[in-house]
Order: C-alpha cells, then structure tokens, then sequence
C-alpha cells in the first residue's frame, strides 16, 4: 500500500474535525481552495512546505497527523481484509488482533495522555512565546 494513499483524507477528516471549511483553512494556508480540494481529493499530493502550512492553518502537530495517517491507513486495510473474505465491516475499529482488549485500552488511555501533552507543549510555545503566556525572568517557571 502506498504511505501517501490516505493523506487526503487524512486531511480532510482533521478539517471536518475542527469544522472549518476548504475556503478558509485554504486561505489561511495561503492556497487555493482548488489546490487544498485536490490534496483532500487524493488527486495531488502536497510538497512538504505546503503541506506544513495546512497543518498550520488545521493547528495540527506532526505527531498528531501521521498518527491520524497511521489510523486511516490501519482502518483501510483492515476494511481491505475484511472485503476479501466477504465478511461485512464492523461500524467500530476494534483493538488491535495482537494484544488484548485490556492492553489495547491502556495503550489508548497512554497515547491519548501523550496527544493532550504533546497539543498543551505545541500550544504554549507556539500561540504564547512562553508557557502560560508569562513574561519575565521566570517565564515557563512552575511552583
């Protein structure tokens, strides 16, 4: 399977997400919406400093869209699997085959401790210069 085939919709569903159409984060990214439509459309694939700019413009990390990427691209193959077998899809993604269901959540609970860390981080140096948006010899100092 191609590493790319699912960067579209990857983009795409983190759009949807944030709930901001192709129009704005296309000129918040400083693109045309036609260009930001065929990324998500699958049609052209973005050059790196474009595809950083959408990022930007969708306030996502790199962590948080390959991993999204990663996602996709495990659904559709599981969905793939699945098709070969004439077994209909299931609505929800289950754990992982390889690990038990117990493991599988501990690994969520952790992976999703690690997006909320990883998104405050990216947030305070990123939006405020400094954590906490504080200035001063102490700036990023916690008590």
């Amino acid at each position: 399977m191609d590493m790319f085939v699912n960067l579209g919709r990857t983009l795409g569903l983190l759009r949807e997400l944030r709930g901001k159409s192709q129009a704005r984060v296309a000129r918040e990214a400083g693109i045309g919406k036609s260009q930001l439509s065929k990324y998500e459309n699958g049609k052209e694939l973005p050059k790196l400093d474009s595809l950083e700019k959408v990022l930007n413009a969708l306030d996502v990390g790199h962590f948080e869209f390959f991993y999204t990427l990663y996602l996709l691209d495990d659904r559709a193959a599981e969905l793939a699997r699945l098709c070969e077998k004439g077994q209909p899809p299931s609505p929800l993604l289950k754990a992982h085959p390889l690990l038990s269901t117990s493991t599988d959540q501990a690994f969520t609970r952790v992976f999703s401790d690690l997006l909320f860390l990883y998104r405050q981080v990216f947030e305070q140096v990123v939006f405020s210069g400094t954590p906490s948006g504080r200035g001063g010899d102490d700036a990023g100092v916690s008590s």
